[in-house]
């Protein structure tokens, strides 16, 4: 009996550790493939809008990672780089992403993280990079057969192509409709439709009345893709301020306020009470403007680069106008326009990028095409090696095609860049200087004639109700009044002064070798000018344009150009206050900014 017991016992023992190992087992067995990859379907789907659901799917594949395939593991990596891309953390993710593009072995990852790339250095400012990467998707966007991955693709050339610096609305519109025609899925819709409305939006071919508009946000909300319907509204709001319907804008933004925060984007947490403060401030409640323009920047801090920073500045300066705190008014100005200074630097830099990427695929083209020709031409001489005499008539004959192939392209090349850099020099409206190349030859000519002791003037000139012009009128006529307007002033100028456009509806021009009474000359000439050309549109239709003027002038040209712009621009502000149509002296430039730096030492 007792050695029956141990028998039992031995079984007993040896039983629980067959289970055990069957346990183990059974706990290191790799999950299944289609396990995994109904994971990693459910991970897609709950970004951007379930982030817990998405950091649990993803912790969840990350602790099996070892028993994925190497495809899983790849998409994997690029599902990893969702989360830093969204709070902006681009560089972070770029070894990630290049390490897909460069070792996955799959077309259609590498494609998605192509297009995540192109985002992450468009977003960072890296716009050569950008504007080549968005080239090479282009190019590779016929062969791409996944839908997801050419979905992405698509997504973020329309985007780039609706980059105000580049301007490409018809192509980006081009693209938005062949995606909604090519991608069936409901989340391709979605964003189909919503470019569309973008694309159509900025080229100035819908109005908030469209049915665009709620067609869009109709199909983005059937997708369940709600995240995309924010913007779209966004824009429907600002768009009924532009067209003058405040009120109603009101009553959207504070409707979709929830659904704004929900998304815990910066961009539109910031665009919600920014575009409130403009529509408060459009009804002519300056308190209430003021209110949202400081919440809004209190979202993205003093240093975004978002647009909103510059839009929030100058609302604060249009209401503190409006409740006559001139001095909070005027701090706010030149705020705002510091940031409209760097917006409008990165526009450049943005537009630049863009002409030096198309051009350098320009050239690669000449010299593929120059090279086939060549080749061409070696193919005919070897061809014809038995027909010496006219195999060289022939050879020559096509060299000098190629040769004169070549030479044209390259004055085309020349002439291209010629054009790129008179671009960058003038204002694409009006003709005149642009505020950059304005201040370059403005300082350059302030440093000439400081060696000389020589007098100098500054007028800033500021073009009075242009904003009624537009309001009244439309864009298209404050364009021909912009233009009118510099060839007024230019009709007055000697040829060595500086005039440039420095934003807006308002104009520089610095007059070297300029006494205090022949700039007041100057400025008034060019005042009486403005006011006696009246703009005619229709027979029913005529614009009287006028324009305050603010003049500094220093008698030996010892002020920088900053300390003659801020005097210029406080006797602008005077003539502004004073009734506008006149034009404002300022005291001796070297007194004040003597003075000025007085007070600044015993502060």
């Amino acid at each position: 009996m007792a050695c029956g017991k141990l028998v039992c016992m031995t079984a007993v023992v040896v039983l629980a550790a067959v289970l055990s190992c069957a346990n183990l087992m059974a706990s290191s067995l790799p999950e299944s493939q289609p396990s995994a990859a109904v994971m990693l379907g459910q991970a897609e789907a709950a970004w951007p809008g379930k982030p817990a659901q998405f950091q649990v799917l993803v912790a969840k594949l990350h602790l099996h990672e070892k028993q994925l395939t190497a495809q899983q593991r790849w998409h994997l990596q690029l599902l990893d780089t969702w989360p830093p891309t969204f709070d902006g953390k681009y560089a972070s993710v770029e070894a990630a992403l290049v390490d897909i593009i460069d070792h996955s072995g799959d077309k259609a990852l590498a494609v998605r993280a192509q297009a995540a790339l192109l985002r992450g250095k468009f977003f960072s400012r890296h716009y050569v990079e950008a504007y080549a990467l968005a080239n090479a998707l282009m190019v590779e966007l016929p062969t791409v057969t996944d839908p997801t991955a050419r979905m992405e693709a698509m997504y973020q050339i329309i985007l780039m192509l609706n980059r105000t610096a580049v301007g490409q609305y018809d192509l980006a519109l081009q693209y938005a409709r062949q995606m909604k025609s090519e991608l069936p899925s409901p989340k391709a819709q979605c964003f189909g439709s919503a470019l569309e409305v973008q694309s159509l939006l900025y080229g100035d071919k819908v109005t908030s009345g469209s049915p665009e508009f709620q067609h869009a946000i109709d199909v983005c909300l059937a997708a369940g893709v709600p995240e995309q319907v924010v913007p779209l509204r966004l824009d429907l709001a600002s768009e009924l301020i532009f067209e003058g319907h405040a009120s109603r804008a009101i009553t959207l933004l504070q409707r979709i306020a929830p659904d704004v925060r929900k998304t815990r984007y910066t961009a539109y947490l910031a665009s919600l009470p920014v575009t409130l403060a403009q529509a408060y401030l459009s009804r002519g409640d300056a308190a209430k403007a003021r209110e949202y323009a400081l919440a809004s920047i209190a979202v993205t801090g003093a240093d975004s680069p978002l647009w909103t920073l510059p839009a929030a500045y100058k609302v604060l300066y249009e209401a503190e106008k409006m409740s006559g705190n001139d001095t909070a008014a005027l701090t706010y100005y030149e705020k705002y326009v510091a940031q409209e200074t760097a917006a409008l630097d990165d526009a450049k830099a943005s537009a630049l990028a863009y002409q030096m990427v198309r051009q350098q695929v320009e050239a690669k083209k000449v010299k593929l095409d120059a090279l086939s020709k060549q080749n061409s031409i070696l193919q005919l001489r070897q061809a014809l090696t038995s027909q010496a005499q006219r195999t060289s008539q022939l050879f020559i004959v096509l060299l000098l095609v190629v040769l004169a192939f070549i030479t044209l392209a390259m004055v085309w090349l020349r002439r291209s860049q010629l054009r790129f850099r008179n671009m960058a020099r003038h204002d694409g409206l009006t003709g005149a200087f642009n505020r950059e190349h304005f201040f370059e030859e403005a300082r350059g000519t302030l440093r000439r004639l400081s060696k000389t002791k020589t007098s100098v003037c500054l007028v800033v000139l500021d073009l009075d109700h242009f904003k009624l012009v537009n309001d009244t009128y439309g864009h298209a006529a404050g364009d021909v009044v912009l233009r009118h307007a510099v060839a007024a002033c230019q009709g007055e100028l000697r040829g060595s002064d500086v005039f440039g456009r420095l934003g807006g509806e308002e104009f520089g021009l610095l007059m070297p070798g300029c006494s205090r009474e022949q700039g007041v000359e100057i400025a008034t000439r060019i005042r009486l000018a403005l006011a006696a050309m009246p703009m005619v549109l229709d027979s029913d239709s005529t614009i009287h344009v006028s324009a305050s003027f603010g003049l500094v002038c220093s008698p030996c040209s010892e002020l920088t150009l900053h300390q003659l712009l801020r005097q210029a621009d406080l006797a602008l502000y005077r003539a502004k206050e004073s009734g506008r149509n006149r034009v404002d002296v300022s005291a001796d430039a070297s007194t004040r900014a003597q003075a000025d730096e007085g007070l600044a030492t015993h502060a």
